[in-house]
């Protein structure tokens, strides 16, 4: 029997990320395996979404125990990303640290969120007033709002698709969100923030950075960053704006 004891992994030399997303859609891993640097593996597991509500939302944060166990234990990373944004701000400030404590406890393994990803995107960059835009319902835009100003942010506005189905957020195509982001600019922004894991839109953030003159941020962007800094990988990536020159 080959003797494995001391061999890293074919694919994850530099270390290997583990994503808990939302079933609907594929935006997430497909973002993380297009620009992820070499080296760098993404191991994906899913659990189920059942509408862009507080309470579908908060149904399906029961499965995260479970999808983490599985990426701890079976899939062996050296870091969880629990990639949904609404599902690690949905109980306002302080919901994403509490529930990296409760699954770095729970799976010994190093955790991160979305929602911290994006904060710390935020503090790295010096932001202190934006633009949101999202596919959201009216209820988790509210929240996202009470989110990002109890963290010490200027929401200026937080706008977009409106949606109460969550299989329909992959559906948008990048230049509809490429619209209303343009559409809620203003000058006195220091950011736009394309809020949600499930959008396909990391294409955009250099050509909307070009024409705004400013940081622009996904959900995908600073989760892909922040778990890259998170396992010690600095790599500056082409194709996804200011935030991976940091």
């Amino acid at each position: 029997m080959l003797d494995t004891t001391g061999l890293p992994y074919v694919d994850g030399q530099r270390g290997r990320i583990g994503l808990i997303t939302p079933a609907p859609g594929s935006s997430t891993e497909w973002e993380f395996n297009h620009y992820k640097p070499e080296g760098v593996a993404v191991l994906t597991t899913r659990v189920p979404l059942f509408g862009i509500s507080y309470e579908g939302i908060s149904k399906m944060n029961s499965y995260v125990d479970q999808a983490a166990e599985m990426l701890a234990k079976s899939s062996i990373v050296d870091l969880i990303l629990f990639s949904c944004t609404a599902g690690s701000f949905l109980e306002g400030r302080g919901h994403d640290q509490k529930m990296i404590r409760h699954l770095e406890e729970f799976t010994g393994v190093k955790v991160t969120t979305t929602s911290t990803c994006v904060m710390e995107a935020v503090h790295t960059l010096g932001i202190r007033s934006l633009h949101v835009v999202t596919p959201y319902s009216h209820e988790i835009n509210k929240l996202e709002k009470r989110f990002l100003e109890d963290s010490g942010l200027k929401v200026l506005s937080i706008t977009g698709a409106l949606l109460e189905q969550s299989q329909n957020t992959p559906k948008i195509p990048a230049e509809t969100m490429r619209q209303y982001a343009l559409a809620a600019d203003t000058p006195d922004a220091d950011a736009i923030f394309i809020s949600c894991t499930g959008l396909h839109v990391d294409t955009i953030i250099e050509p909307l950075e070009k024409e705004l003159g400013k940081p622009v941020l996904t959900s995908n962007q600073c989760g892909l960053w922040g778990s890259l800094r998170a396992i010690g990988v600095t790599d500056k990536i082409s194709g996804l704006g200011r935030l991976f020159n940091y």
